[in-house]
């Protein structure tokens, strides 16, 4: 083959845009939903798929079933329906830590099969926090089993996760036949027994103890950043509101709290006006703040002020309102409107009416920069805020509240009503009435006319970023499989895979998507490899569709990193992980499932 062949070869160009895609994806730098557009605009430029086949991922069955179960989970949400799980789940564990874990598991596995594994973890962490600090059970020794268990229990059905939906629906585009919502059932089942009996005997005991502190302000370190000022009578901020100094902007500190007249002030906003003698309370780096004091007239006071920071108690001091103030943590969520906005763009105080005094990622508190750091999902706010407050940043959907603030839902009433929908959405494909796709886009119109739901918290739940990864990456695994390059792949290596045998192919097959889920997201290693299976199958002259189910399940059980999982991604800073802890805990469970799957899987999906 000459050069010119070999450049214009559809197959080298695919391979060429799937190694720069796993290149990126590795490299982390830009969101994993960019990267999918830049291959698929790659390969519609390069002519390797039609403009039609490129843009065809957006109405594949996948992309549209994972659209139409995220709002029906936002519908089990907004009506309350797992809200009374925490009242049980308290009850059924008695006190007794392995109670809670096993009760915990009972909870999280069925529902996690039944609605998106990643929401029903968003939505049952709050509650498993609170219950473990009434109990005194360190936060670490639960929430390690509560993903676990939500990944696992997502591969018990077809719906349980976009992985399985993606899978299913990228091998009806390469010419296999579709996979029903309980085929995986039986196999998946056998491989989640095998996972909590680990998480109850030698993952209980990996498990590490990581006893939150007492005081948040300590764990977010935030007392080395707290400072008080006098506002002199000469000082330019006197008589000025809080906006119009713009002191975030100009100087990157924040005031957190003003002191005058001998009553404290801690609902301060934009409109909050200053005055010559009041104290300020203000958070910020040593060096903008001594930039502060020279520029705006102050006279420092203290920098180890002796404020008050007595999550979920009413301080002594006054309020402009009469509301008690109260330290909370909220938990990014994924796909929501703050991921990837600094915090001075988000105006919360404006927006909420909560103050952020702190921000942790992956376990560690951030200071530096703090009002320009984009959030990423996962993080976690420690913020002050009223009660009613706290319950209306967490009913907008963008945090998950992870104090002990109640927050009742709003639509109790119709819980019933959204539970026998998803039900019927499950039932309806499984009797072979219609496909999911159908079931599932009915139920979410049924939401809509039943007032479960509105268009509008359907839009606001939706994880725009998974939806555009799926329509926009789905193009690269059927350019592999229709150009040849899959099938290039597999006969570089046929010959060892021959001598090995198909059971042996299936685990490598396993553990390599299981490596790869765990350095880059787990649907981009479920495309990446589902059309090298289906290539490996038939090369070997046998059926592809266990290859198929190993690389759905081992992209859907990441154990070993925080990053090859968003639910890992959720517990990492609550729980105060390290990512070595995954690597002791996970990764056994990951080596465990390999060995049973191996075995299991041919033994519902012959070869």
């Amino acid at each position: 083959m000459t050069l010119g062949l070999f450049l214009t070869d559809p197959r080298t160009l695919t391979l060429a845009v799937a190694l720069a895609t796993l290149a990126l994806f590795v490299w982390n730098f830009l969101r994993v939903d960019v990267v999918a557009l830049l291959a698929m605009a790659a390969l519609m430029v390069l002519g390797v798929v039609t403009p039609t086949q490129g843009i065809s991922g957006f109405a594949n069955e996948a992309t549209i079933t994972v659209a139409a179960m995220l709002a029906l989970s936002a519908g089990l949400l907004r009506t309350g329906a797992i809200d009374d799980l925490g009242l049980w789940m308290h009850r059924a564990a008695g006190g007794r830590e392995l109670r809670l874990l096993l009760v915990l598991l009972v909870i999280v596995i069925p529902v996690s099969a039944l609605i998106n594994n990643t929401a029903a973890v968003a939505v049952l962490l709050p509650v498993v926090m609170g219950v473990a600090r009434s109990m005194d059970v360190a936060p670490s020794k639960v929430l390690m089993p509560l993903s676990f268990a939500g990944q696992m229990g997502g591969t018990l059905t077809l719906v349980g996760t976009s992985t399985n939906l993606l899978v299913a629906g990228l091998i009806l585009d390469l010419g296999m036949d579709r996979i029903r919502i309980f085929d995986i059932t039986a196999p998946a089942a056998i491989l989640t027994l095998a996972g909590v009996a680990y998480l109850l005997t030698v993952g209980r005991w990996l498990t590490p103890v990581r006893k939150a502190g007492e005081d948040l302000v300590d764990a977010y370190q935030l007392r080395a950043y707290l400072a008080s000022f006098r506002v002199l009578e000469n000082s330019p901020l006197a008589g000025t509101t809080l906006a119009e100094s713009r002191l975030g902007e100009r100087e990157g500190i924040l005031v957190v709290g003003i002191v005058r007249g001998g009553t404290t002030i801690r609902r301060v906003g934009g409109a909050t006006r200053v005055e010559a003698g009041d104290e300020l309370l203000v958070e910020g780096s040593v060096s903008n703040m001594a930039r502060f004091v020279d520029q705006e007239g102050l006279e420092v006071i203290t920098t180890d002020p002796e404020w008050e920071f007595d999550p979920g108690e009413a301080g002594a001091e006054a309020e402009e309102d009469g509301e008690d103030r109260i330290l909370a943590e909220l938990l990014v969520r994924p796909g929501s409107f703050p991921e990837n906005r600094p915090l001075a763009r988000l105006g919360v105080r404006s927006r909420w009416g909560i103050t952020v005094l702190g921000l942790q990622r992956r376990g560690r508190p951030l200071q530096k920069r703090l009002l320009r750091t984009p959030l990423r999902a996962g993080d976690v706010l420690l913020v002050e805020g009223g009660s009613s407050e706290l319950r209306g940043v967490h009913q907008s959907g963008d945090f998950s509240l992870l104090g002990s603030v109640d927050v009742p839902a709003r639509r109790r009433e119709r819980r019933g009503l959204a539970v026998a929908i998803l039900a019927a959405v499950v039932l309806a494909p499984a009797v072979g009435l219609v496909p999911i796709v159908v079931s599932s886009v009915v139920g979410v119109a049924v939401m809509f006319l039943t007032g479960c739901l509105t268009p509008e918290e359907a839009y606001e739940e939706m994880d725009w970023m998974v939806i555009v990864l799926l329509g926009a990456i789905l193009p690269l695994g059927i350019a592999m499989q229709e150009t040849g390059a899959a099938a290039l792949l597999v006969q570089a290596s046929l010959a060892p895979m021959e001598a090995v045998g198909p059971t042996a192919v299936l685990a490598g097959f396993y553990f390599l998507t299981m490596l790869l889920t765990g350095a880059i997201s787990n649907n981009a290693a479920a495309v990446v490899m589902t059309p090298l299976a289906v290539a490996s199958g038939l090369a070997l002259a046998v059926s592809p569709l266990p290859f198929v189910i190993a690389v759905m399940f081992a992209a859907s059980n990441s154990f070993f990193t925080p990053i090859g999982y968003q639910t890992n991604l959720f517990i990492f800073g609550p729980g105060g992980y390290r990512f070595v802890d995954f690597v002791r805990v996970g990764g056994p469970l990951g080596l465990l499932l390999l060995g049973v799957a191996t075995f299991v899987i041919p033994m519902f999906f012959p070869f």
